[in-house]
């Protein structure tokens, strides 16, 4: 039979950021000598250092388990791993030359993560007792399916004897995977119709009507949502941000889960533009839409879709 494995030094924890735990919070200003006002600083603050809120609905650590449901097709996945030293101080193992790498898997392969902050040396140096090595990384999911994050651990463990002569280290390695399911945030339908032109019969103008639907589970706030042509065209928004142009303020629409919201634009062809780009079959390239979002939690997200084109002639 083989030895039992000892436990390892180290353990990985991996946090969510959002918006809410990344949250800026400042004192009040300590007021002059001469003033007699007597303020606490730390009146400004939500909690003040030691407390700890039971009724808050959000933890103030937000620890991924292994799988952790499901994320949105155009948002940024942030999340902080945690390499803890568990080691107590009068231990007799040391560790030391901590390195962290992490992959995303996605249904299109794998993709290595740069982490942040960026180390000049590939090793870093020790972590003591008690201690923890943070390292942020971020993944833009472009795609739906599963994703799997996929976290590697190696250190270094050195054993010190009673007279303080440490033998040879050895490395050790820890894996540990988080599985989520990237979903479809919006769901975007688009129609392409004629709209006669009184310049002249080659002038072509045409309507884009685009109808979005929020299939997320939470509220979103749609932040802008452009229509980029070729440089045959140009385009006109028909939407709430049409009263900009006339300095005033236009509010964005706030969207529920499964509401369904309707944009069009007016695409105008360029009397000094180049020729128009058409597809084999006789369509002609419009413009790709770009659709940018707030979720309830203040997470941006950007979606952007494919060339839209006109009718077969």
């Amino acid at each position: 039979m083989e030895p039992p494995k000892a436990p390892h030094s180290m353990s990985l924890k991996v946090l969510r950021l959002s918006r809410p735990t990344l949250l800026r919070q400042f004192p009040l200003p300590l007021p002059p000598k001469s003033s007699a006002l007597s303020l606490n600083p730390g009146e400004a603050l939500d909690l003040k250092p030691g407390e700890h809120d039971d009724q808050f609905i959000l933890d103030p650590v937000l620890t991924l388990p292994p799988a952790f449901g499901s994320a949105y097709v155009g948002e940024t996945f942030s999340c902080t791993l945690c390499a803890n030293n568990e080691l107590s101080e009068d231990d007799d193992r040391h560790v030391s030359t901590v390195r962290i790498e992490a992959d995303m898997q996605s249904p299109s392969g794998t993709s290595a993560l740069e982490l942040m902050p960026a180390d000049n040396d590939s090793l870093d140096p020790e972590v003591k007792p008690g201690g923890s090595l943070q390292k942020i990384v971020q993944f833009d999911l472009r795609e739906e399916g599963s994703h799997t994050l996929a976290v590697n651990v190696s250190y270094s463990e050195t054993t010190v004897t009673k007279d303080q002569a440490a033998s040879s280290g050895r490395v050790r390695t820890f894996r540990k995977l988080y599985q989520f399911v990237a979903r479809p945030c919006l769901s975007v339908r688009t129609k392409v119709s004629s709209a006669p032109s009184a310049d002249s019969a080659d002038h072509q103008k045409y309507i884009i009507e685009v109808q979005l639907e929020n299939m997320a589970d939470g509220t979103i706030t749609l932040k802008k949502v452009t229509f980029n042509t070729k440089p045959t065209f140009r385009s006109a928004s028909l939407n709430w941000d049409i009263a900009q142009s006339n300095m005033q303020h236009a509010s964005c629409p706030i969207v529920a889960p499964r509401d369904v919201i309707q944009i069009a634009f007016v695409v105008d062809q360029r009397t000094d533009g180049p020729d128009r780009e058409a597809t084999k079959d006789g369509r002609i390239m419009l413009g790709q839409l770009s659709i940018q979002w707030w979720t309830e939690m203040g997470d941006s997200g950007f979606l952007s879709t494919g060339w839209l084109t006109t009718k077969r002639r």
